[in-house]
């Protein structure tokens, strides 16, 4: 298979991912996914498995749990009941079965700190994929203060690439470097360029090697993509906006410190809609290394 054959089944396989995170409470029939994929409702599941590794019921239970155990940290107003029915499971039941073999432990428990040790082990095995990499992680200078302002944001269309793998300097730089290649290549109309990196899981919860990651650039609603780039609609709503100078090593740091220093106090909860990064302009400050952007969480009011 050559490499052109490789990336489209990719972007193929990815449009799916999409459509499976956009109804994680519906029925996902295998045929209705190979629609999705346009590929043979017979080869699509090889296909599929073939590009993550990972089986489409397989894939489909993890985020399933993965969303759930986010809810439930984020949302302790809400019944652990509900927070299963909205992620696709069909009881208390078969919900409790799963979470317990994913997580170890019950939702009640994971609420009452577990989602804490959780992280902390995370935190851990990250540190190791650091250590191993020799890639130093660094304090930035913004974990101690930090000015976050609430915004309305437009529904954006992105053009993007995706990585899968851990977040941070390990390979975004890299999906970056191609992605700005791309726009450089390419005619996209006047006006500034406005670079999208899209977080679609939460590091805490969803294992590194299975993190997804778009780096984009906004595009006007007439774009037709090529074979190198899909194309991924930013929902629009209430975003809080945290703006960030440092080094791809420091920006996880930041990410924490809104999540745990700014959004407790803020009347604002998180919605369900993916974190990202905006770049405007030149990103890049004093160095090659260090560079700045606009970190992005999706909220609603309490």
């Amino acid at each position: 298979m050559t490499g052109d054959h490789r990336d489209e089944y990719a972007r193929r396989v990815d449009r799916v991912i999409d459509h499976i995170r956009e109804h994680l409470a519906d029925e996902l029939p295998l045929t209705a996914l190979a629609r999705v994929a346009a590929f043979s409702p017979f080869h699509f599941h090889r296909v599929f498995r073939g590009v993550t590794g990972e089986t489409v019921a397989g894939f489909v239970h993890r985020l399933r749990i993965e969303k759930a155990a986010a809810a439930l940290r984020d949302h302790p107003e809400r019944s652990v009941l509900a927070v299963a029915l909205d992620h696709g499971f069909g009881s208390a039941a078969a919900f409790a079965r799963a979470f317990r073999a994913r997580f170890g432990m019950s939702a009640t428990a994971w609420r009452a700190g577990g989602a804490a040790r959780w992280r902390q082990r995370w935190r851990k095995a990250d540190q190791r994929l650091r250590k191993a990499g020799k890639a130093p992680r660094g304090r930035s200078r913004q974990t101690v203060r930090m000015n976050v302002r609430v915004i309305e944001m437009p529904a954006l269309r992105v053009a993007a690439m995706r990585y899968v793998g851990p977040y941070g300097a390990h390979g975004l730089p890299e999906l970056w470097r191609r992605m700005r290649a791309w726009i450089a290549a390419h005619d996209l109309g006047p006006g500034p360029r406005v670079k999208v990196g899209i977080a679609h899981d939460d590091p805490s919860i969803t294992a590194p090697e299975r993190c997804r990651y778009d780096a984009g650039v906004v595009v006007p609603g007439e774009f037709v993509p090529d074979r190198l780039v899909d194309i991924v609609e930013v929902r629009g709503g209430l975003n809080a906006v945290a703006g960030f100078v440092g080094t791809a090593h420091e920006i996880e740091g930041v990410w924490d410190c809104v999540f745990a220093r700014w959004l407790p106090g803020s009347g604002y909860e998180p919605d369900d809609r993916p974190c990202y990064e905006v770049y405007r302009g030149d990103p890049s400050v004093d160095g090659r290394d260090v560079f700045r952007c606009e970190l992005h969480l999706p909220v609603r009011t309490l």
